[in-house]
This record gives structure tokens, sequence and C-alpha cells, in this order.
């Protein structure tokens, strides 16, 4: 909160900023600083981080369990306030390695299968957003890491249009890999479903966001005329993303499969902001990754409680469940509510400014995400009924309830939604100047 407080306060600047010296003859520097959508991000991963904590419950070696928590939350906070190309790279890679042991360890049924999933998916991504990186630096000619001092040169000597496209096109497959954009998405869904509640509480809520906060932080203000080249196909891509994600979380019958196709689904949003790149649909974007994060780690947190609870998270198993579990039956229903955009919560201002941002520059790709929002509103109000409503399944008479702990990181999580859904401004200050300014120059109207 205190980072938070004083990116706000830093008028567009860095506030914490630090600096020093490590690797001068490469250009590699230890820079520090909080802007404004870092500053958030890093709030989004303590709030995720310390409910996943008060979530989790492993059987066995939970010391360790719970410190790979914290490695990744550490990791993910150096990535969003890193100003040095090198070690925003490093700081991420950081906090992948702990998510695989997580997963691997801790899994469910398909783990293994899940975590050598992932953890292939993730490397390709990320070896190619180091290419991109690299590329970027080396051609640049600045002959430095520093995220500030690339922006100010490249601002003054751009680079040709044809190579920026090359470069952007790498950025955009090595962040979109990180972000499940279609169609380098098909680790999210195993990954999400067969990881322990913290590790999919972590990586759906903050460690996904890094994708799309790289894009707004380097590939578009560093490179306009490469961006220019794929905003086209990046609205398409938005479309496609929620339309298709989405059909499929309608077909699944397990919870945590259906939230983590609808995870995929939603980061839509995200790609369909940045194609836009107008000032509304740019505030939407911050306030997006936000709410995101937080609906997407409380819902991961109940289907992962149901699943060591009931032993399973199959909807047609369950039934009936607001019977045993109020609570939990209760925040699912608030969960479902914020996914699909009902006024009240985050998700519904930063939804409503995307797609009024987006609608002048892209108005047929922007009219088919509003079919996504149908589509996700169907298989999250049939989850509420198959799971919670109806007649308590007899396999379900011994459910119990969350209890007070994780009572606590629920409210947490979903309290924090409200508030920033009734106050949104108190989250995005002036939010114009949340995402890099490069972002909201108005594409040409299709």
């Amino acid at each position: 909160l205190a980072v938070a407080h004083g990116a706000l306060a830093a008028e567009g600047g860095l506030a914490f900023e630090a600096r020093t010296s490590w690797l001068a003859d490469l250009g590699i520097a230890w820079h520090l600083g909080a802007g404004r959508l870092g500053a958030l991000l890093v709030v989004l991963t303590a709030l995720v981080g310390f409910a996943g904590v008060l979530v989790a419950r492993p059987a066995e070696h939970a010391r360790f369990h719970h410190a790979l928590g914290l490695i990744i939350a550490g990791g993910m906070a150096g990535a969003f306030l890193a100003q040095d190309l090198f070690f925003l790279y490093v700081f991420h890679e950081f906090a992948l390695i702990p998510t695989f042991i997580l997963i691997w360890i801790w899994g469910g049924d398909r783990r293994r299968e899940a975590a050598t999933k992932i953890t292939l998916y993730l490397l390709a991504g990320s070896l190619v957003l180091l290419v991109g990186l690299l590329a970027l630096v080396l051609a640049s000619g600045a002959q430095t890491f520093d995220l500030p001092a690339l922006r100010a040169h490249l601002t003054e000597h751009p680079l040709p249009p044809e190579l920026q496209s090359l470069i952007f096109f790498l950025l955009l497959v090595g962040f979109g890999t990180l972000v499940s954009a279609v169609p380098l998405h098909t680790w999210a869904p195993i990954g999400y479903a067969e990881a322990p509640p913290l590790a999919a509480m972590l990586h759906a809520g903050a460690v996904k966001k890094f994708g799309l906060y790289g894009l707004a932080l380097i590939a578009f203000p560093l490179l306009p005329a490469g961006a220019a080249d794929w905003r086209g196909l990046l609205a398409w891509l938005a479309a496609a993303q929620l339309l298709y994600a989405g059909y499929l979380a309608l077909r699944q019958d397990d919870l945590r499969r259906m939230l983590a196709w609808a995870s995929v689904s939603h980061m839509g949003f995200g790609f369909l902001a940045l194609a836009a790149g107008t000032a509304a649909a740019m505030e939407g974007f911050t306030l997006f990754l936000f709410a995101h994060g937080l609906a997407a780690a409380a819902g991961f947190a109940l289907a992962g409680f149901c699943r060591q609870t009931l032993g399973t998270s199959s909807l047609s198993a369950m039934g009936g469940l607001a019977r045993k579990m109020p609570f939990v039956a209760t925040a699912f229903t608030m969960v479902a509510l914020a996914g699909f955009g009902v006024p009240g919560f985050a998700n519904f201002p930063a939804e409503l400014m995307i797609l009024a941002g987006s609608l002048g520059a892209w108005p047929w790709p922007t009219v088919l995400v509003l079919w996504g929002v149908v589509i996700s509103a169907v298989y999250f109000l049939r989850a509420v009924r198959q799971g919670f409503l109806g007649p308590l399944a007899p396999a379900m008479m011994q459910a119990t309830d969350l209890d007070w702990m994780r009572r606590l990181a629920i409210a947490l999580l979903l309290g924090v939604s409200l508030a920033a859904g009734f106050f949104p401004r108190a989250v995005l200050g002036r939010a114009r100047d949340a995402a890099p300014n490069a972002c909201c120059e108005q594409p040409s109207p299709r």
C-alpha cells in the first residue's frame, strides 16, 4: 500500500526509485522504481500471495510449500518494479521456477503432465521474449538495458518501421505465450486445473499479468510503428480469445477447468484494450489487470477447497452444496458475478471502459467481445446452479464449510474487488499516466 500511495503521488514519474550500477560494460544496472501500473500490480501480488498462504493447507512439507509461494510473490514484485530489462526478465523467470515445483509436488492426479507442459510452453515463450528484448536493445544502439533511457533514446532515434514490426512480433509471441494468448494457450487449462491452490492463485492472479504488463510497458511505447502493423491482428485475436475459450469453458464439467478456460478467455479484454490504445481503453486496462487478478484468485481458492474437501470438483457430482457450504456458495456466486462484469465489482468499470474505448477504433471485434461477455455469464451461472443450488447430492452429505482463516482470505479478495468497483478512481488515480503514453495513441478507425 505504501508503494502504491507513493506511485500515485509521483505525478507520472517513479516512486521509491533506486539505482546502482552492476554490469556497466553491458549497460545493466540495478534499477527499481514504482510506476503507477507496476505499483498496482505489486499490491495485487501482495494481496493474492497473502490470501493464498491463508488458503493453502498442504498435507506435507508446508514450510517448503509456503516458501515457494513467497518466492513467486517476491519475484513478481521485482518484475513489476524493475526498470531495467535484464532484471525485469530475470525476476519473472525467478518467479516461474517455484510454480513448476509447486505443481510437480502438490498438484492433482495429472500433475507431472501439467508441470511438464507448462514448463515447456513457458520456457519456449521466455526464450522468444529474450530474443526480442536482446534484439530491441542491440538494434537501438543505446548500449543500455535501462528502460527509461531506452525510451528516451528510441523517441529521438526510432528504429526503421520494418525492424520495429519484426521485434514487436517477437515480443508479442513471447509475452503472448506467458499470458496464454490463443493459439499459445494450451498450457493454461491443464496447468491451472492440476495446480495446488497457492500456485493457481498466484499464477492466474499475478504472474499471468506480466505478459500484458510487458506489452504495455515495453512493446507498444518503444515500437509504435511496429505496434501499428499488429494492432488489427491483436483486436481480432482478442475477440477470438473470448469466444473460443469461452465456448470451451461452457463444455467443462470440472469447476477448476472451467475457471482455467474462463481465465484464458478474459485475457481478451487486455488485448482489445492494447489494440485500441485509447485513453479510456487504457484506463480500463489498468483496472482490469487488478480486478481480474482478485476474482481469478478467489475462484481458484474456492475450487481448490472443493477439490480437497469433497474429493472432486466435478459440477455434475456436486449439487446443492449451498445447504452444507453456505459461505463457499455465496463467495463463488460473487466470483461468478464479478467474472461476467456485474456492477459493483471492479470488473464492471474495467470492462466497460475497455469496451467504450475500443468501439470507435475496432467496432466489429468489440461487438464480438460483447458476445464473449454473454457466454461468460452462461458458464458462470451454470456452474452456480449445478454446483451449489438444487437438491443436495447424496455423496455431499459430509461436506463442511470454510474455516475462519480461509473465509478471511476470500473476504479480503472479494472485499477489495467491491471497494475498487464502487471507487475505481481510488485505484486508478490519474490513470492516463498508469500505462505508457504510446499506448494511448489513437489508431485509425476500422
